[in-house]
């Protein structure tokens, strides 16, 4: 299992580290905000457990909401899951104006690949 410490006080909440994010070219350099480019794109709540061991559309069953083509949203990490469109990755994302965090496929970020280079493949979280 990932190990998962440090940054926010309450699970599930946001986190906000500084006042700016950095912004992440579309051939992937790490965290940062990346582009989605499809529409009505599930944003999944990252809990149970059962989500962060292997995300799914079935572990991962709670939607928190939608977003689309041309939202940016905050990857903070990734890691395997379900194949959605050939892409075996899932990414955790922050969007900018909403309260929680949450976990979509990575085959609806705007990047050159299915991985994305230099984002971690273990989430760093606190409070709990």
């Amino acid at each position: 299992m990932r190990r998962r410490i440090g940054l926010l006080a309450t699970a599930g909440a946001l986190a906000l580290v500084g006042a700016t994010a950095p912004t992440a070219a579309a051939d992937g350099h790490g965290p940062g905000m990346y582009g989605v480019w499809a529409t009505d794109v599930n944003i999944r709540e990252v809990y149970p457990d059962a989500c962060w061991d292997h995300p799914s559309t079935t572990n991962c069953p709670s939607v928190l909401g939608q977003v689309g083509a041309p939202t940016e949203v905050f990857v903070r990490c990734q890691f395997p899951g379900q194949t959605i469109g050939g892409n075996p990755y899932w990414v955790v994302v922050e969007v900018p104006g909403w309260t929680k965090y949450g976990v979509m496929p990575s085959y609806y970020i705007d990047n050159a690949t299915n991985w994305i280079d230099g984002v971690p493949t273990e989430c760093v979280w606190a409070g709990g």
